[in-house]
């Protein structure tokens, strides 16, 4: 995607957030680089279903879910590298940091999980649906202040 069309699909995208009044709550720059960070772990969401049921018929359920869960983060930082966050630094350093982030928002997803499913009783869809949101945040604040800035 060329840097010129980006730039014009975020400054529509900002007009919009404000004409929600979403930048009341955070300055429209802000707005766009979350709105872009959830479509790019949407895609990655996508990615790694796609790519876990694929591999699930020929392989181990454990081996398709790591090569997939793996395959998603590549995938998820070059999009966030080159869309959502300027390219600040070593990209191989930032990968590292990226990693790492990810690694605890694995952990911070997998706790939300377990929390909704054995302490609050919730069911399986809504205990899930938290821990993507707690996963998701995690992962965006980390990317945000930490990998990626």
């Amino acid at each position: 995607m060329s840097t010129q069309l980006l730039a014009r699909l975020e400054a529509r995208l900002a007009a919009a957030l404000r004409k929600l009044g979403v930048t009341q709550l955070c300055p429209a720059e802000r707005a766009v680089r979350v709105v872009e960070f959830g479509v790019v772990g949407l895609t990655g969401a996508v990615l790694n279903v796609a790519l876990f049921l694929w591999l699930a018929g020929v392989t181990s359920v454990l081996v398709a879910g790591t090569v997939a869960f793996l395959s998603t983060i590549c995938w998820t930082f070059l999009l966030n590298w080159l869309v959502t966050f300027e390219r600040p630094g070593s990209i191989l350093r930032r990968f590292g940091r990226y990693l790492g982030v990810y690694a605890v928002g694995y952990v911070v997803y997998i706790a939300a999980l377990l929390t909704g499913l054995h302490l609050l009783a919730l069911p399986f869809w809504l205990s899930d649906l938290g821990a993507v949101a707690g996963g998701g945040l995690w992962n965006y604040l980390g990317s945000e202040r930490y990998a990626l800035r």
